[in-house]
């Protein structure tokens, strides 16, 4: 049975942005490469037509990949095993059959398990008894999106940085309570793989002075480093454990330093701050509840604690929320709640445990434990929306929560359309192209309906009316020129008008954009619903649209060919299509 979903027996639990992260053990192991191709054209050859391998970059000629080997790294101990197994059991040892699969899973589940012990540890050397944390370590894994990452989407960074930053936090706060050399390296060490897993992860040496306690405690500790040469091992251990992915860079393109993130970047002076915290689409406290607590949390170190821990503390969480709300996609794609902020789970977890461990008052006590089991019901609940589909992987709206909130009926399942595709860089203020079609009138290019209605309309006279037996719209086919190959920034605006007599007609309805190749063989294809959720209006022209970004351009790439596909097979009308292409500048 699934972990969490359908009925079925699981087949894939390597999948998502967590396939760029394990492509290293394929890649290096199956097909003895730093050359991503192979295991790019395999890929492909298992995804739908959309598929554009985004991990995947050419360098000098080369496939690269974005995200750094420190994920696919702690996965190599499972990765062995399910290569032997699969030679056991006469698998195809290709890296990615059942076994594989399940050993990837089994691979989080076993570092989960460090990252909770090492949880009990780090919470015990502030003085919270062994079953307290205990306690707070098992809140963490169930009243967390960490639940989801690891059970659901095993594979992504997160369980790994989760459990290599609670180590890290451990050994650091051991250097200050009882200053050892060997803490000291391993602190090193660990703050490289840190690095290697996910990069961004560098942040946490802000949370270095709060772990310390006092600045007299940080100062002492670093005089000590220098007085007794400890920063030398510790150098050595930091560059040991970025060494793998130093090594693969320098195979790949003579450089052992490569930025994998081609087009995309920060934008600093635009953070989504309140977005990331607190919106429907993804808002970490709408889908993270818990951590609301870290705002009594907060007062508890004002109150309770030094100053220095209160502003330290909140100095590394303001650094934390305003780099990661500053990412171009500020939501994080395709995942369930603000899954960046997963990594750092065991100090939020220790300033609530604080609060909670700490206070005096019995019914303060008392009405934490009853908010916290409420949000582990929650979390569990919105988990299993989300691995069914009720919960939209990256387009949920402050109705669409509302109107799903609970909801566990598999009916439901993606009930919930996508919005808008969005990129990285500004948008053109001016399309460089242009058609529309009224249906009394139209741009050259598009094809005429069969079915003119003229009944209802919302310009001129005329509309389309789709029926079960008239389930095309009029389409146009935009002939590739020359000029556009080789671009990769193109971004496309379909817009409509639908008329629905009959409730929720058009809700299965779909825009289609189909690539053809110079040969007649289809190369992209993708739909995006006209309309993106259930809703009451009737007799009543609405406004359905999606943007949403063109593969890269090749030569071998012939037409688009754009339409409107009544896939339910109901009768409603539509009116004015419309399309505009775009450029968006880096």
């Amino acid at each position: 049975m699934n972990l969490i979903g359908t009925d079925s027996i699981r087949k894939v639990f390597i999948d998502g942005d967590g396939s760029g992260h394990y492509a290293y053990l394929p890649s290096l192991i199956i097909y003895g490469s730093v050359d991503f191709t192979d295991v790019f054209n395999f890929e492909k050859s298992q995804r739908p037509p959309d598929y554009m391998g985004h991990y995947f970059h050419k360098v000098n000629g080369i496939y690269i990949n974005k995200y750094t080997a420190g994920t696919a790294l702690l996965q190599l101990p499972f990765f062995i095993i399910g290569y032997l197994l699969s030679l056991l059991l006469g698998f195809a040892p290709d890296g990615y059959n059942v076994v594989f699969q399940y050993c990837s899973a089994l691979s989080a589940l076993f570092w989960v398990g460090i990252g909770l012990v090492f949880l009990v540890k780090f919470l015990e050397t502030y003085s919270i008894n062994k079953k307290f944390a205990w306690a707070m370590s098992v809140v963490c894994l169930f009243g967390t999106n960490l639940f989801f990452y690891t059970f659901v989407d095993s594979s992504f960074s997160h369980v790994y940085s989760f459990s290599i930053i609670t180590l890290f936090v451990y050994y650091m706060r051991r250097i200050f309570l009882a200053y050892g050399r060997w803490d000291v390296v391993k602190a090193a060490f660990l703050l490289g793989l840190i690095f290697l897993i996910r990069p961004a992860n560098i942040l946490i040496v802000a949370i270095i002075p709060f772990l310390a306690g006092s600045s007299e405690k940080m100062i002492s500790a670093i005089k000590d480093k220098i007085s007794n040469h400890d920063y030398l091992p510790a150098i050595i251990a930091f560059i040991v454990a970025l060494s793998p992915q130093l090594i693969i860079n320098y195979l790949q393109t003579g450089s052992p330093i490569i930025y994998g993130y081609q087009n995309e970047g920060f934008y600093f002076t635009d953070p989504q701050i309140v977005n990331f915290l607190i919106s429907f689409k993804k808002g970490w406290f709408i889908y993270t509840p818990i951590f609301l607590l870290l705002i009594p949390g907060m007062i508890y170190l004002w109150r309770s604690q030094t100053k220095f821990s209160f502003f330290s503390f909140l100095f590394f969480f303001v650094v934390l929320v305003y780099v990661f709300s500053s990412w171009w996609n500020w939501y994080y794609g395709d995942s369930f709640g603000m899954r960046p902020m997963v990594d750092y789970y065991s100090i939020f977890i220790l300033i609530i445990a604080l609060f909670i461990h700490n206070t005096c008052k019995k019914w303060i006590k008392n009405l934490a434990f009853v908010f916290i089991g409420l949000t582990i019901i929650l979390n569990l609940i919105q988990s299993y929306q989300y691995a069914i589909g009720i919960i939209h992987a990256d387009s949920m709206t402050k109705k669409a929560y509302w109107q799903v909130f609970l909801d566990i009926d598999k009916q439901s399942a993606k009930k919930i359309s996508c919005g808008d595709e969005t990129f990285y860089g500004r948008l053109d203020e001016n399309p460089f192209f242009t058609t529309y079609n009224n249906i009394e009138t139209s741009d050259i290019g598009w094809t005429k309906s069969a079915v003119g209605a003229s009944e209802f309309w919302y310009s001129d006279s005329l509309a389309i009316k789709q029926t079960p037996k008239s389930v095309w719209s009029p389409s146009y086919k935009y002939y590739i020129p020359d000029s556009l190959v080789g671009y990769g920034n193109i971004y496309v605006r379909f817009n409509t008008r639908y008329y629905e007599e009959v409730k929720d007609a058009a809700l299965k309805s779909v825009f289609v954009v189909d690539i053809t190749d110079t040969i007649g063989k289809n190369v992209f294809y993708k739909t995006f619903k006209i309309k993106n959720i259930p809703d009451n209006i009737v007799n009543e022209w609405q406004l359905g649209s999606i943007g949403f970004k063109l593969p890269k351009i090749t030569k071998d790439m012939e037409f688009i060919k754009f339409y409107i596909w009544n896939v339910g097979k109901q009768t409603y009308y539509i009116d004015d299509l419309e399309l505009q292409f775009s450029t968006y500048n880096h």
